[in-house]
């Protein structure tokens, strides 16, 4: 019986190849990607139509339909037609029950087909077995159309029990009971609203190269990716097998930006395009500046996903902000190599030494793909800063896991800020050093690699940091407690945007209902209670001189940021004799306020939730206000020069044309900014003697 009628002119030539493959018993799942990756297709010779039959058994035919077939709503009578002349029926092979060889005859001498069907088996249980004909067969069947095209429904006529789609092109029959005749209908593929691909990089090699990856979705796999981009040289596309992950690309011209655009063909339909821009700079790495490179494990960026703040609440915040593997390298002023996590010898370990997310709330989410903050957590702790900037002493203490990547190392504001805290005389500031940064290869500007407001274990040595014992707390007034696992409210807080949240201990071993929790909540609310009273009895709650402090630091720089400025507060241990204390200053981003005025927090404004409000109306806290205020008032100007003369300023100013050059951004030198505050605090500071004096 004739199975097909010859199919017409040009179309016939570029719709389908179609291949059968054997696939070893022992090495099934093992070998699966090789077998893909190695089928190919090519034009078959001439073949005249053949009839395929089965045994004398009666025969039946079932159809395994396409799990996907997409069309658009707003397709024409005319596309449809189209379309349609696209859907072609191949005979594929006719496969004998008592035979290991495939018979290959096909019914358009010009498809486009292997030249050859050999190798498939069917068996008791698994390829390459004992053939048999009693009912427990199985016959595998691997169907490749050509660039495109998928495959939407596999034709069999003969006796069997049922045909299943294991994925990847590749099909099982089983329960085979006689010869088979095996048919294809093919179709171009549909596109579909997703990206297919789960997560897409890219990277910059230190010749200038562009490299692209991918990672396939686990529940769409990919057939081929299709690549398109200009070399400068004109419009390519490139194809590559999905399951290599990468590919490299073209060599790029510096500081010129590419466009790359990437498109996942699944089995059941096109993905999305995804477009990856990157900008090869080399010139910054010979700036003589603290560098830091990272590269991440197949070069796939840290991602997150952006949230508003509930109603009643202040500010905007990221989520699902997950970490990638990296190798993280630090370079000194004179390039050379201080440190780097990737102590592993073995390819697949090189990466398990550090690890980075985008950090950050309303930061972050302003960024939006340019350039995030990051934090950085190694597998062994590590002091990174020591090298750059060096240390008073050589305590273990320094080192650590957590570390940040700041995304301001353009302002001068961090320098500004942890100098007035210096001179005050801060229980700790954290320490930091302006550094260039290098993402995937590609140059992202200058940051801050900053210390972390992480706990210290409050002994010996290792007492740095925010110094608590293990029953201690470190925690935050927060904005974005709503973004957060775990928070809790006080009688003062409670109908404010504000609220706690946890830095130590860890919230994934606490709840609502933690003693740790309750035994914070009701010191908190008792401090509180004391702090209404017309008298000093808040005193037994805080340690005065670190209020104080933090207040003076942001009174000195008129921050402007009244609730959500980082508002953190520690207490050494659960002990009646320990207090709550303010932790370091933080957030300066909004200093040099009105010349006129004091730091927004001391104000009572709507909505605002935190103490000092309270505690500026105190006789206690002010005299002591008075006396740092006058200890420390002529002392700022050094510290402030000094904190800029530890950054090479000509070398940070060439960084900048770099940085602008790059993402189109303009600032004013750190020697100008430095001026510029000085300028300001002499006329700020006058004002504020005749305020307290």
């Amino acid at each position: 019986m004739k199975l097909f009628k010859k199919f017409k002119g040009a179309l016939i030539v570029a719709i389908l190849s179609l291949c059968l493959c054997l696939i070893g018993c022992d090495a099934f799942i093992e070998n699966l990607e090789s077998m893909l990756a190695t089928q190919s297709s090519s034009e078959s010779e001439s073949q005249a139509e053949t009839e395929a039959k089965t045994e004398d058994e009666s025969e039946s035919q079932t159809q395994l339909e396409s799990e996907s077939q997409i069309e658009s709503e707003s397709q024409t009578e005319s596309e449809t037609e189209a379309e349609s002349e696209t859907e072609k029926n191949y005979f594929v092979a006719t496969v004998r029950s008592n035979a290991n060889i495939v018979a290959s005859p096909y019914a358009d001498p010009n498809a486009i087909v292997p030249e050859a069907l050999s190798g498939a088996y069917y068996s008791a249980s698994t390829p390459g077995g004992e053939p048999q004909n009693d009912g427990t067969g199985k016959i595998w069947l691997t169907l490749k159309p050509v660039k495109d095209y998928s495959v939407q429904s596999v034709n069999i006529t003969g006796k069997y029990t049922e045909i299943k789609d294991l994925g990847r092109d590749l099909y099982c029959i089983y329960g085979v009971k006689s010869d088979l005749s095996v048919s294809v209908t093919a179709k171009l593929t549909p596109s579909v609203d997703s990206e297919i691909l789960e997560d897409c990089g890219y990277g910059i090699t230190d010749d200038g190269k562009m490299i692209v990856s991918w990672n396939e979705s686990p529940e769409e796999p990919v057939r081929y990716v299709e690549v398109t981009y200009n070399d400068g040289t004109g419009t390519r596309i490139e194809y590559f097998d999905s399951l290599q992950g990468k590919a490299e690309l073209f060599k790029m011209t510096e500081s010129k930006i590419y466009t790359v655009s990437l498109r996942a063909i699944g089995y059941k339909g096109a993905g999305k395009r995804v477009e990856l821009s990157g900008c090869y700079m080399k010139a910054p790495k010979d700036v003589p500046f603290p560098r830091v490179e990272i590269t991440t494990q197949n070069y796939i960026w840290p991602e997150c996903d952006f949230v508003s703040s509930p109603s009643g609440c202040w500010g905007a915040g990221i989520t699902n902000a997950f970490y990638e593997q990296c190798i993280m390298t630090i370079y000194n002023e004179d390039n050379e190599a201080v440190y780097t996590s990737s102590t592993k010898a073995d390819e697949s370990e090189r990466y398990l030494g550090a690890k980075m997310k985008i950090r950050g709330n309303t930061s972050a989410h302003h960024e939006q793909k340019a350039r995030y903050p990051y934090k950085i957590k190694l597998d062994e702790k590590a002091d990174l800063l020591e090298p750059l900037i060096g240390r008073p002493d050589a305590k273990a203490g320094y080192a650590d896991k957590d570390w940040v990547l700041l995304n301001y190392g353009a302002d001068g504001f961090r320098a500004t800020g942890d100098a007035i805290a210096d001179a005050v005389g801060t229980e700790w500031s954290p320490d930091y050093c302006y550094v260039s940064l290098y993402l995937n290869g590609e140059y992202r500007g200058i940051y801050v690699l900053s210390e972390a407001v992480e706990e210290g274990n409050g002994a010996g040595e290792d007492a740095w940091r925010v110094s608590v014992d293990t029953d201690g707390y470190v925690f935050e007034c927060d904005a974005y407690w709503w973004n957060e696992d775990l928070s809790f409210s006080t009688p003062l807080t409670e109908e404010t945007p504000m609220h706690f949240t946890f830095k130590y201990p860890d919230t994934d071993y606490l709840s609502a209902d933690s003693p740790e929790v309750k035994y914070l909540q009701d010191y908190l609310s008792a401090f509180e209670e004391a702090l209404m009273r017309d008298d000093d009895s808040y005193l037994e709650y805080i340690d005065l001189d670190t209020f104080v402090k933090w207040l003076l630091v942001s009174d000195y720089l008129c921050i402007e940021d009244g609730g959500g400025c980082n508002l953190y507060l520690y207490k050494k241990n659960s002990s009646e004799d320990s207090k709550i204390a303010m932790g370091p200053n933080w957030d300066f981003d909004s200093y040099m306020g009105n010349e006129y005025a004091l730091s927004t927090i001391r104000m009572k404004w709507k909505g605002a939730p935190f103490y000092y409000q309270y505690l500026v109306k105190k006789d206690s806290f002010n005299a002591r206000y008075k006396e740092l205020l006058n200890e420390t008032k002529d002392e700022l100007v050094t510290y402030v020069e000094n904190a800029f003369a530890q950054i090479d300023n000509d070398a940070h100013n060439e960084l900048l044309k770099y940085q602008g050059a790059r993402f189109g951004t303009s600032t004013k030198s750190l020697s100008e900014q430095k001026a510029e505050f000085l300028e300001w605090l002499e006329i700020h500071l006058e004002w504020m003697n005749g305020q307290f004096n």
